[in-house]
């Protein structure tokens, strides 16, 4: 299945929209380019770029993962890889019919095509933006957990205990467009802000999950623990010292049992320091 979407969206990318601005136009130059036949070309042109993205990267982190590449770790990948494709692509329709059929009819949309607000107002923009992604990015991660949405929903994340780069993504569809989607287009709702704003906000959480799923050093937040332990460390650590949901070895007397290796006790890489 995941294929013949690739397939399909290669296909589409081989003919140029008749009347149809530039892929990164998005179609705001002009409520009349907010049409069908831009919209799947966007939605094909920026579904590839994450995908392509998302296998680049995730693989760069599992090559330099310590973990052994057995057949349990790589079948684990493939199914990550099945759920990541698709969340990948429903997660770029999400924001293209955002942009193409919300967005504008926001009063400030023509920021992107008239230089109306300045440096200031990037300036706050972007630490509004840090402020309200990290705030209600963690709130939205927690109310997955309530038991309904946890059952029917997160569960699907939750299934890969161990998870790699590739599991970021690797979500019911639900919660991906809620977690990332909806959080960054209500933003853009509330004040004006520019998509390049947007666009490097995305990209900084699509690196920063990639990391805390690859459990490696550069796992900031300690998210793999979150995997491991379930009720800890949700999101930033800033919000798990404050909400009191930080991991504390002393709450978790039982430790985690690693699936990949039998024998952890000399390994000294980040990794295997969460199961210790």
């Amino acid at each position: 299945m995941q294929a013949l979407i690739i397939f399909t969206m290669f296909m589409i990318l081989l003919v140029q929209p008749a009347k149809a601005y530039s892929v990164f136009d998005f179609g705001y130059s002009d409520l009349e380019n907010a049409n069908p036949t831009q919209l799947i070309y966007n939605i094909s042109a920026y579904s590839i770029l994450g995908i392509l993205q998302y296998l680049l990267v995730s693989a760069i982190f599992e090559l330099k993962n310590p973990m052994p590449k057995n057949k349990l770790r790589l079948n684990n990948i493939k199914r990550e890889i099945k759920y990541g494709i698709t969340q990948i692509f429903l997660q770029v329709s999400y924001s293209m019919i955002f942009y193409h059929y919300v967005y504008p009819y926001c009063k400030w949309y023509r920021y992107y095509e008239i230089n109306s607000y300045g440096l200031l107002n990037f300036g706050y923009g972007m630490i509004f933006l840090y402020i309200w992604t990290t705030i209600l990015g963690y709130w939205v991660h927690r109310i997955f957990h309530f038991r309904f949405l946890y059952k029917h929903v997160h569960s699907v994340h939750h299934s890969f205990r161990e998870p790699t780069a590739f599991g970021y993504c690797a979500t019911h569809p639900l919660e991906g467009i809620s977690e990332v989607n909806t959080v960054l287009h209500l933003a853009e709702l509330i004040l004006p802000i520019h998509p390049l704003m947007t666009l490097f906000f995305f990209e900084y959480i699509t690196v920063n999950e990639m990391m805390g799923h690859d459990g490696g050093e550069y796992d900031h937040s300690d998210h793999y623990r979150h995997h491991l332990y379930y009720v800890v460390n949700y999101g930033d650590t800033i919000m798990d010292d404050f909400f009191g949901t930080a991991y504390n070895s002393k709450n978790y007397q039982i430790k985690a049992k690693c699936s990949y290796v039998e024998n952890i006790e000399d390994r000294k890489e980040a990794i295997f320091m969460k199961y210790k």
